[in-house]
């Protein structure tokens, strides 16, 4: 998460939202019960608002991913949902009222939680859902699971924890038996379920309607398909440089799908888009068996990676690209020359592009008329060189790095970074940054996986950030229990 006023209101709007019901509930004068009662029901009240805002912080709300970036929204969905596991472990073991007898049926109240075979059934298969998701994220880099199966299981489990856990609030829960209350989690719930509708359903019945044709597909480089579309109702895309669209081939339907940076920008004379893909994988594979007409569908754009780069309140741009991360550097540098601004053109840009071999590096004269940079340099680097190569080698590591930026006389105090490419990548290059000296806030990336295992500088800052979170929550529900 981006270190700014912009990033610090936004989460404290989050925790606003998050703490919502616990508001509702202080105003509701129900008779007291003992603190640690009231501390369990507002942890849960807590933590089941978070997953309900999940469904919208999942990265497919284009306004928000826009807004606040897609970086920011992934780590507050990934870091968060911990926190409501804690809050929801924690919940069914800090009571101390016992349960009400068998011959009632009402509701929790001052003296008795209203804990049934029905509401224990369900907080219990609600809890584990939640452990099983959460657990299936963390651990789905490392596992053999393919990412499709995985956002399916996702979906469903994500879907059965709203339901299985809204039945349990609404026959468990104390406050929810209140007309305010059981209208917000109603609404929560539905909006919820709104969600996943909009992006499993009614999104593929649109894009069926709105279907992408394929103009060209070719290989630039060792691996690498250049794949360029176009409407085929002649509708343009708008996008900005750096942002990135879920593609589909064959059918529209909900899955698979996978999000693609956009390597070309919106130009007024053309209504082409294109994406640089490098065959890893099945739907990878896929898309470089296309044939030009085939239909392809494309939910875009998302996301604001690279919207630095179009500010003059730097004076120098340093973009670090890793093999297929160089995508969205070209669509920012052919934004630039879209835009035919003097003062970008006129900026110091330099961009190091690193690759295995030099077989895998596209032809950078080809895809971008650099001769409209004024100031413009370019760094191939290859780790694995052949005898023929004569350019710089080694890999995107502190030492290589700092002689690359002392070279070119970097301040690294005011400069701004992109970083895209593999994962490991751009954890590597974000530390040697750190270490270099240059501020994590001016270091720009982007990723849809974090391993938060990893503690390095942008890893801890967010951590630090969620934890920090976590803990005013867990204050707001300290202060509503004591109220």
């Amino acid at each position: 998460m981006t270190l700014n006023v912009f990033s610090c209101v936004s989460l404290l709007i989050y925790l606003s939202l998050v703490l919502l019901p616990l508001g509702i509930s202080m105003t509701l004068n129900l008779p007291n019960r003992p603190w640690l009662d009231e501390l369990s029901s507002s942890l849960a009240m807590i933590g089941f608002n978070i997953i309900l805002i999940e469904f919208w912080l999942s990265g497919r709300v284009k306004l928000l991913s826009k807004v606040l970036g897609i970086d920011w929204v992934l780590q507050v969905h990934q870091l968060f949902a911990r926190t409501a596991l804690v809050f929801l472990l924690l919940h069914p073991f800090m009571y101390t009222l016992p349960s009400q007898p068998v011959w009632m049926t009402a509701a929790s109240h001052q003296n008795f939680i209203g804990l049934t075979l029905t509401s224990g059934l369900t907080g219990m298969l609600s809890l584990i859902a939640l452990i099983f998701l959460i657990g299936f994220a963390i651990t789905r880099k490392n596992s053999e699971i393919s990412y499709e199966s995985w956002r399916l299981s996702h979906v469903i489990l994500a879907l059965v924890i709203a339901i299985i856990g809204f039945i349990h609030t609404m026959d468990a829960g104390r406050y929810a038996q209140e007309v305010w209350m059981r209208a917000y989690w109603q609404f929560m719930l539905g909006l919820a379920i709104l969600s996943l509708a909009w992006t499993y359903l009614f999104k593929p019945l649109l894009q069926n309607k709105n279907a992408y044709e394929v103009v060209s597909i070719k290989e630039v480089s060792l691996k690498i398909w250049e794949l360029v579309i176009k409407h085929s109702k002649a509708k343009k895309m708008k996008h900005q440089g750096g942002q990135f669209a879920w593609l589909k081939i064959a059918s529209s339907s909900p899955l698979p799908e996978n999000p693609f940076s956009i390597a070309s920008c919106s130009n007024q004379n053309s209504y082409d888009i294109s994406f640089l893909i490098k065959d890893v994988g099945d739907f990878t594979h896929q898309i470089s068996q296309l044939q030009t007409g085939q239909q392809v569908f494309v939910d875009g754009s998302y996301g604001n990676f690279g919207a630095e780069a179009f500010s003059v309140k730097n004076d120098q741009l340093i973009m670090i690209a890793g093999g297929v991360g160089i995508a969205p550097m070209l669509s920012i540098l052919r934004q630039i020359e879209r835009d035919q601004d003097i003062a970008l053109l006129h900026k110091k840009i330099l961009l190091i592009y690193g690759n295995r071999v030099i077989e895998q590096a596209i032809n950078l004269q080809e895809m971008v008329k650099i001769e409209s940079f004024k100031n413009l340099e370019v760094i191939q680097l290859v780790s694995e060189p052949s005898k023929e190569w004569q350019g710089p080698t080694g890999v995107l590591n502190t030492p290589t790095l700092e002689g690359i930026l002392r070279s070119q006389q970097i301040n690294l105090e005011t400069a701004q970074f992109l970083i895209c490419g593999p994962a490991e990548m751009i954890d590597s290059v974000e530390t040697s940054l750190d270490q270099l000296g240059a501020p994590l806030a001016h270091i720009a990336s982007e990723k849809f996986q974090y391993d938060f295992g990893k503690m390095n500088p942008k890893n801890k800052r967010s951590v630090i950030s969620a934890l920090l979170g976590s803990a005013t929550l867990i204050a707001a529900a300290i202060y509503a229990a004591l109220h």
